[in-house]
């Protein structure tokens, strides 16, 4: 399956290890280097290995699928796709290519080469058993798929194209007829039980599924999309939030979710899919593997793509600030809100940032913006709570981190640092210090960035 429209990561490297293993080379060699710095977490190195084995052996379909599906998981997009061509060149009918083919299409929004190459994977097989897969009924289908599995891979990857291209009534249907989904099972519910619970990949699979069965049930719907926001999956997560507004019968619900893709999800701006996922890439690139010049790079492509997508404009105001450019990531936050003024995670970022180098005049400003966006931000109040106290505004200060902290107890946070600060404050006057902000996250869909 892929994930969310983006080929898992783990997929990719069974199917890479898989390669190596039909055609393993001498201990030491780069192709070995590469799978070993990989499987360590080195993936810059892992890269530069796999780079050299594919130079030196470009007749080796093991040591070219290698380079391909590590250049895609470092988001070196162009380069994968050369790659990918070379496989396709070596081996043209080989199921494994033509899947990773049809699947880094995907990632990269190209959804019309990967339903051609899905459908050549799926003349692959004898003609008999691609009419029942089209036109069989659906309690035959799950006993189809056992005996072929690449149908399944198949199926999931049309639904996952399907669904992002905001077709879901086609999707729905194509879940049903394959046995993806059953149509008395209340998937909602299951979700409901597991959610918390259970693996990030986990979570994406079960409220897919509620997404797929059940078309009236909202929350689930909107759950899904709020934590797809989180992820970073913000094309679909859009998608799933405007779905689950549109079908919820609440007028507060409605309002809610209107007000939640215009200040979340930057209302009608669009964002290409590999913009989208350039982000995410350039994220995991600086956040896991310190690779500052690669993440930047990328950052600034997805930017380049789509410049009206605020979240690269984050994470270079982080970069700027880890590098002690103070000037330069507040740069970086203004730009944003000329791209997006209602991104209420920009004014929530700028008024943290400018609250640390003590601007606090101009801190209010922004965090007040953030909460009056955000009603239920408490931790953006907290942060409000301190630079009014900096400036004196007691009472100001007592009233939102009283509202922060009844807000946080509903959740089973106490933060005791906090609630004794307010108390000594409230007993003695104002101290020597500022009080503390910590920023717990509590609801889905508001969190990470």
């Amino acid at each position: 399956m892929i994930r969310a429209g983006a080929t898992l990561v783990t997929g990719l490297l069974l199917l890479a290890a898989a390669a190596i293993a039909a055609d393993r080379p001498a201990v030491g060699s780069e192709l070995e280097r590469a799978k070993a710095a990989f499987a360590a977490g080195r993936h810059v190195e892992a890269l530069d290995a796999a780079r050299r084995a594919a130079d030196s052996a470009p007749a080796s379909l093991p040591a070219v699928l290698l380079r391909a599906s590590i250049a895609e998981f470092m988001g070196e997009f162009d380069e994968a796709a050369t790659y990918y061509g070379k496989a396709t060149t070596l081996a043209p009918n080989d199921p494994d290519v033509i899947y990773r083919n049809a699947s880094f299409a995907v990632r990269v929004g190209a959804y019309d080469r990967a339903l051609a190459n899905l459908d050549r994977l799926l003349r692959l097989h004898p003609w008999p058993i691609r009419w029942l897969f089209a036109w069989g009924p659906s309690r035959i289908q799950p006993a189809l798929v056992t005996q072929y599995p690449l149908l399944v891979q198949i199926v999931q990857a049309q639904i996952d194209i399907l669904m992002e291209k905001g077709d879901l009534a086609r999707a729905r249907t194509l879940a049903l007829a394959h046995g993806i989904v059953q149509p008395d099972r209340n998937y909602c519910n299951d979700a409901r039980g597991k959610a918390g619970q259970v693996s990030s990949d986990e979570t994406f699979h079960i409220f897919r599924l509620a997404a797929l069965a059940q078309p009236d049930a909202a929350d689930c719907i909107w759950w899904y999309g709020q934590w797809l926001t989180d992820e970073g999956f913000v094309r679909l997560g859009r998608l799933m939030v405007a779905e689950g507004t549109r079908v919820t019968p609440s007028a507060g619900n409605k309002a809610s979710g209107a007000a939640y893709l215009r200040v979340r999800l930057g209302g009608d701006r669009e964002v290409s899919k590999r913009a989208e996922q350039l982000f995410l890439i350039a994220r995991q690139r600086y956040l896991r593997d310190g690779d500052v010049e690669g993440a930047t790079r990328l950052f600034e492509e997805a930017m380049r793509l789509s410049p009206r997508f605020v979240r690269p404009y984050h994470y270079r105001a982080q970069i700027a600030w880890d590098g002690g450019d103070d000037a330069g990531a507040v740069t970086w936050l203004e730009r944003a809100l000329q791209v997006d003024p209602e991104s209420w995670r920009t004014h929530r970022n700028l008024g943290r940032l400018l609250g640390r180098l003590e601007r606090f005049p101009a801190a209010e400003t922004e965090l007040t913006t953030a909460v009056g966006l955000f009603g239920d931000d408490a931790g953006g109040r907290l942060a409000l709570a301190r630079v009014l106290y900096a400036q004196g505004k007691y009472a100001e200060y007592a009233r939102e981190t009283s509202a922060a902290l009844a807000f946080f107890k509903r959740y089973g946070q106490e933060l005791p640092e906090t609630r004794d600060f307010l108390a000594r404050h409230e007993r003695w006057g104002p101290g020597v210090g500022v009080p503390p902000a910590p920023d717990p996250p509590v609801i889905m869909g508001w969190n990470y960035d």
